[in-house]
């Protein structure tokens, strides 16, 4: 009992017992594991260095990398793949400072503008709307009324439709001397221009060039542009001004300098700056 019995080891499926191995493979031979050395208390024994047999399925027995002493240089065992970045100061898609400008950067500059120049032209004209906003106070009243009794809806009054009018006659008149000045004393580009990027500058100018599209031309150029929104305020022009507006885009997309009817006529383009 003191000593186990040759050949027999313990078990790889079971723990609590031993199996036989016949030198090539293990046995379906098994015993209950003894506690060894119960009669040997306090007694030191040698310590026989055994090798340890295979596993049944034939490959050699693994431990945790933890129970070993560690190795000086070993290979993270959460080594994964490494990624390499673009090189700094590479820009990974290009340079696109003075390449034509795309058209939803145009359509976005355009919007912030007319919000920009909205802005003050609404200060300035609204306080001379006091006696129109009191007379459409009224007649969204009596329109109201008449819906809620089921009588006839009152016609409004052709008076009420004035102001409105010049209020919008004033801001297009305010956007085409912006664009205009802009344009050729702001170095091409209007505020929205410069928060998105690009810039208005004569056909054929070479990167990096500083050159300014002349006051006449500029004007050509705003005059084309918001040429259609004056036009709009005319009701028989409205559906003039939207085909105008429509053709503006889609000659500029039909290019690959993206240049639109006005570009064309006065010979600029609208390049990225950044």
């Amino acid at each position: 009992m003191n000593e186990r019995p040759s050949g027999w080891y313990d078990d790889p499926d079971d723990d609590t017992q031993l199996r036989y191995w016949d030198g090539i493979l293990w046995s379906d031979r098994t015993m209950p594991k003894l506690r060894p050395g119960l009669d040997h208390v306090g007694e030191a024994r040698p310590v026989q260095h055994v090798e340890e047999p295979p596993r049944r399925d034939g490959e050699p027995r693994t431990y945790p990398a933890h129970w070993g002493p560690e190795q000086s240089g070993r290979r993270d065992q959460f080594h994964g793949p490494q990624f390499q970045g673009s090189q700094p100061g590479t820009a990974p898609f290009g340079n696109t400072v003075g390449q034509p400008s795309g058209l939803i950067r145009r359509i976005l500059a355009t919007f912030l503008d007319r919000l920009i120049v909205s802005l003050p032209v609404s200060l300035v004209v609204l306080p001379f709307l006091g006696d129109w906003m009191t007379q459409m106070q009224e007649y969204v009243d009596r329109f109201m009324s008449a819906a809620s009794a089921g009588e006839q809806m009152p016609t409004i009054p052709a008076d009420l439709m004035t102001p409105p009018l010049a209020l919008a006659g004033a801001l297009v008149a305010a956007l085409f001397v912006y664009e205009v000045l802009m344009t050729h004393f702001a170095g091409g580009a209007t505020v929205g221009k410069r928060a998105l990027g690009i810039t208005v500058v004569p056909a054929g100018t070479a990167q990096g060039a500083k050159e300014r599209l002349p006051l006449g031309r500029a004007a050509l150029r705003a005059l084309m542009k918001w040429g259609p929104d004056a036009l709009a305020l005319v009701a028989i022009f409205s559906g003039v001004a939207g085909f105008l507006q429509a053709l503006i885009i889609l000659w500029a997309l039909s290019n690959a300098k993206r240049q639109g009817l006005h570009d064309l006529a006065v010979k600029s383009e609208v390049r990225r700056t950044r």
